[in-house]
């Protein structure tokens, strides 16, 4: 059986859960506080927004950032990709995501 990786979207960024020193990033429910900016809470159902959503992969937490986001609301945007440098956590596009997920197989 393959390993599949369309993990992303090419018109997504790729924050990983580690930071540039390799390290897993703390605490360990970031993600979900950074997709829950955007998500919705309606008829008692949640949704994330189309525009950041969590991921996993290989067990590394990730969130995914579509670029409209940089259009349709610049300060989230600039807001969340504040947060991943001063917390120096790797930001990657999605092409080059899914090659470094290729070369680590």
């Amino acid at each position: 059986m393959t390993e599949t990786f369309d993990i992303c979207y090419l018109d997504e960024i790729i924050i990983e859960g580690q930071t540039e020193s390799g390290k897993r990033f703390r605490p360990s429910d970031w993600v979900d506080r950074l997709c829950c900016i955007l998500a919705d809470f309606q008829d008692k159902k949640f949704s994330y927004s189309p525009y950041l959503r969590p991921m996993m992969f290989r067990n590394m937490q990730c969130v995914a950032v579509k670029r409209q986001l940089a259009d349709l609301s610049p300060e989230v945007f600039n807001y969340i990709m504040q947060f991943a440098k001063d917390n120096h956590l790797v930001i990657t596009d999605c092409a080059n995501f899914m090659k470094k997920a290729v070369e680590e197989k």
